[in-house]
């Protein structure tokens, strides 16, 4: 896919891996639509890739909420005319044991991190169906292929962005739109130490930059039709949390 002047909704954006593939999406000349639900952060990112004089819309959204993520591409498509790109980073899922998992805790967390990308999918599919172009970028985790401690629910939304992924490869594939799932481990974002993880000058240069998160996205939307990558791993050369059985241990 040629990058320039396409179109690209990004969930997520307003901060972290989100806030980074928007600004390296923006940077090829793709036309950013900002999905988040913080507005402030979200206009921040806007200015940043305006600065660097690329070009991005904002737009608060819930994309657990199925009105509100349908009105959000009704948006994209009023402001721009099409949909080119869907990349679907928007997760919650802070640590917690089982026994603290509350069925308020799983909702947010399956509805955010797998019920999101699904109902974005949904609104964007018809658009891209009648081109018959189109891309779709799944944000994974190392935590949707192998278990981890205090994560059950994390885990169980990630496992089921893999399925979902899937079975998108499948449906959407007849219609030239090609489904890519990319799935970071340890990512350096603000997220760890607002759930309470010790990030020590160690750790950190363990962990996977956000950027390169970004770049990954960007190499698999510019390679040609021909060429399928259903998944990307992108795995932590050295662990991180090394020695602890969870990255939230003391």
């Amino acid at each position: 896919m040629e990058l320039d002047g396409k179109v690209a909704i990004v969930t997520g954006a307003s901060r972290g891996m989100g806030r980074e593939i928007a600004k390296a999406l923006a940077s090829k000349g793709v036309q950013v639509a900002l999905v988040g639900l913080n507005p402030d952060r979200l206009q921040r990112v806007a200015q940043e890739i305006s600065n660097s004089g690329g070009q991005a819309i904002s737009i608060p959204t819930d994309v657990r909420s199925l009105d509100l993520v349908e009105r959000m591409v009704a948006t994209v498509l009023e402001y721009y005319g099409t949909i080119d790109i869907l990349v679907n980073c928007a997760f919650w899922g802070p640590p917690a044991s089982i026994e603290d998992t509350t069925e308020e805790f799983w909702d947010r967390t399956i509805d955010t991190t797998l019920k999101g990308p699904f109902l974005c999918t949904r609104a964007v599919a018809p658009t891209m169906q009648m081109k018959r172009s189109g891309r779709i970028v799944n944000i994974g985790s190392k935590a949707g292929k192998v278990g981890e401690d205090n994560r059950t629910a994390y885990c169980a939304a990630k496992w089921g962005l893999e399925g979902l992924t899937a079975a998108l490869v499948e449906e959407m594939g007849r219609y030239n739109v090609h489904v890519h799932l990319i799935s970071p481990a340890a990512t350096y974002t603000p997220w760890w130490r607002e759930v309470g993880a010790n990030l020590t000058p160690q750790v950190i240069e363990r962990m996977v930059p956000s950027e390169v998160v970004a770049q990954a996205v960007v190499w698999v939307l510019s390679l040609p039709d021909q060429v399928d990558i259903p998944d990307i791993p992108l795995y932590n050369y050295k662990n991180p949390f090394e020695g602890k059985k969870s990255p939230f241990e003391s």
